[in-house]
């Protein structure tokens, strides 16, 4: 039981770092129909501005956080009128993300002083606290894991609610179900493009800070976790948050139940790295089996 409970801890804390990245992607490819790829990219380097603001010059933890966050909703508010508004198609726009992440990626590394400092720890207020879970052995989670998980539940549910419930969250399904008819109905796509990738970016920022003091402020750590977090926004179809933070949360736990009961089988063979992949398999031929049998039934209806 111990066990158990130790791997369901881990996999909710693994799931959410995973589900808060995939979020801010969903949030863009649902509103917009362009995969960001340079989610990661611009929180790495987001992340790296707030470091540099506390440790380097000593600004207090809050502020430079939030400087974090502003720079990077600039830089998703300059990246869309400079480019995603002058692109014609979504496959161009999704090529543009590339070029930004690698833009970012050499920003990082040309700077010494960020460049030099990998495995940086993230100061945190809260470092050093911590909660044990009962039932684990002794197992703890620090308290910035439980800001982390509380983030992701906080926003799953904001954007929901901005998503149902609020007149520009209508009008970014209203451009993405269909532009056209949304322009008919004065929905102007010139205005909610620039909220959706300010507000992308912003969360992929705040993303940054919110893990890098569980693990490191470092370019690895964080595009590892957006390639899994990648994976996991096909699980949701890249429309779907709730499915989006339950692929993560099966993900994580599929991972760590792989490390905790099998750690033979993880070391020789790799089955907990390969979990992704096996997982975006499983999805691609379900979602095959389900568009052929839809064409099959339409076959049959017009025949």
């Amino acid at each position: 039981m111990g066990r158990l409970l130790q791997t369901l801890t881990i996999g909710t804390i693994q799931g959410c770092l995973y589900a808060l990245i995939a979020m801010g992607m969903v949030l863009v490819y649902r509103s917009t129909g362009v995969l960001n790829i340079a989610h990661g990219g611009v929180g790495v380097f987001a992340g790296f501005c707030a470091w540099d603001l506390i440790v380097k010059q000593g600004w207090p933890y809050y502020l430079g956080v939030a400087a974090g966050v502003t720079i990077a909703v600039i830089l998703g508010l300059i990246f869309e009128w400079a480019l995603i508004k002058r692109l014609p198609n979504a496959a161009l726009k999704t090529v543009a993300t590339l070029g930004l992440f690698l833009v970012l990626q050499g920003i990082v590394f040309v700077i010494p002083r960020w460049g030099n400092t990998w495995g940086q720890l993230f100061p945190s207020p809260l470092q050093g606290n911590r909660v044990r879970i009962p039932g684990t052995n002794n197992f703890y989670v620090s308290a910035d894991q439980i800001v982390l998980v509380s983030a992701v539940v906080l926003f799953l549910v904001g954007l929901y609610f901005i998503l149902r419930r609020t007149r520009i969250g209508l009008a970014m399904r209203a451009v993405s179900d269909d532009p056209t008819a949304a322009q008919l109905m004065g929905v102007r796509d010139r205005l909610v493009s620039p909220v959706v990738w300010g507000l992308s970016f912003g969360i992929s920022g705040l993303t940054t800070m919110l893990v890098a003091p569980i693990l490191f402020l470092d370019n690895t750590t964080i595009v590892a976790l957006t390639l899994k977090a990648l994976t996991v926004t096909f699980i949701g179809g890249l429309v779907s948050l709730p499915l989006t933070v339950l692929g993560a949360l099966l993900l994580a736990v599929l991972e760590s139940g792989t490390l905790i009961y099998l750690p033979k089988t993880a070391a020789e063979y790799g089955l907990a790295d390969a979990w992704p992949f096996i997982l975006m398999v499983v999805v691609l031929m379900v979602r095959f089996a389900r568009g052929t049998k839809a064409l099959d039934e339409q076959t049959l209806a017009t025949a």
